[in-house]
């Protein structure tokens, strides 16, 4: 994929995001009406408030933009409702910040202020939940502002409320300065606090590839296939897996996983492409294309992963895959929405 050049970065900057136009005139007629001191004693509605949250889930990169903009609209109502709902504050930051992306890497510089005056809303609000912390931290992250963001941190780590929260945070700042291996010690930190067999797996994979980009591609082996044990059935992670066997001098793995990539989504373009240079390569040294075998992360541990094949498993009496347990779960402290949150 292509990327923007500095120079192009720069004239997207200029540009407002078009995910984030069409909410933009919400977001600015409440920060109006916020900042109008003849609405600071209004009438209130709390329940109301909440109740324009509810089947709302957390804004993520994931999350698609129509349901963004539907975030942004509902929550600019629950403040309206009641200016101190912490909750929609949180989540208004949160879905602007993810409107407001070019890329991975380039943020519309409006859009980031525009969050930020919800974030630190957010944070006032309820000072002692993770997540109100989260995403001003984020922004300022976003922003190159190392200095203050650190700062930040620190102060979230004395607090002691939320430190899968803070694991996660103090990678994304490592990360955004290329410190890569620093980046991977602390997403394999947070892995121990994530609750659920998704988030693992994202961590996983979020510390595979800043062990790649770190030049410690061993490290990134056993990362991604922990992300694959975690998470199932993700093309995404056994495409990358393939590349980085192949990188690593085993092609027989590369052509399985690239197999397994491309079982579970046929139409992905880069495994396509990958499954095509792999071919050729086999073809140059004629080598005959091999069938479905184990991978030997699946011989030594006597477990099959996601995507073996049956005959295989059966050939080799490997135990079949299912989602790992974890022994011991991670801790929960009360929140300003659900109740729970992930530390």
């Amino acid at each position: 994929m292509h990327q923007p050049t500095p120079e192009q970065k720069a004239f997207l900057k200029l540009r407002l995001p078009e995910n984030y136009a069409p909410v933009k005139q919400d977001v600015d007629a409440l920060k109006q009406w916020l900042a109008d001191a003849a609405n600071a004693s209004a009438a209130t509605n709390p329940a109301e408030s909440r109740k324009l949250l509810i089947g709302l889930e957390d804004p993520e990169q994931n999350t698609p933009v129509a349901r963004l903009q539907e975030i942004v609209q509902r929550c600019c109502e629950a403040v309206v409702l009641d200016r101190n709902n912490a909750a929609a504050h949180f989540m208004l930051a949160r879905a602007i910040t993810e409107l407001g992306r070019f890329d991975e890497d380039t943020y519309h510089g409006q859009a980031l202020r525009d969050a930020s005056d919800f974030a630190e809303n957010a944070k006032q609000l309820a000072p002692k939940v993770g997540k109100a912390w989260r995403a001003g931290i984020e922004i300022l992250i976003r922003q190159g502002r190392h200095d203050i963001a650190y700062e930040q941190l620190g102060e979230l780590q004395k607090l002691g409320i939320a430190p899968g929260t803070h694991a996660t945070l103090m990678a994304l700042w490592h990360e955004r300065q290329g410190h890569w291996a620093e980046a991977a010690q602390y997403y394999e930190k947070a892995v121990t606090y994530a609750t659920n067999n998704a988030r693992r797996s994202e961590l996983y994979t979020l510390e595979a590839l800043a062990w790649i980009n770190a030049g410690k591609k061993s490290d990134a082996d056993r990362a991604l296939m922990l992300g694959l044990l975690e998470g199932g059935e993700q093309p995404w992670i056994a495409h990358n897996w393939s590349v980085l066997k192949n990188e690593l001098g085993n092609s027989w793995a590369a052509v399985e996983l690239n197999r397994r990539a491309l079982m579970w989504d046929p139409g992905f373009e880069a495994a396509q492409e990958f499954r095509d240079y792999l071919q050729n390569a086999f073809t140059q040294l004629k080598r005959p294309w091999p069938g479905a075998q184990m991978l030997q992360e699946e011989q030594l541990r006597g477990i099959a992963l996601p995507g073996c094949d049956t005959e295989i498993m059966v050939k080799n009496k490997l135990q079949p895959w299912s989602p790992p347990r974890r022994g011991e779960r991670a801790k929960a402290t009360r929140t300003f929405r659900t109740g729970l949150e992930e530390v």
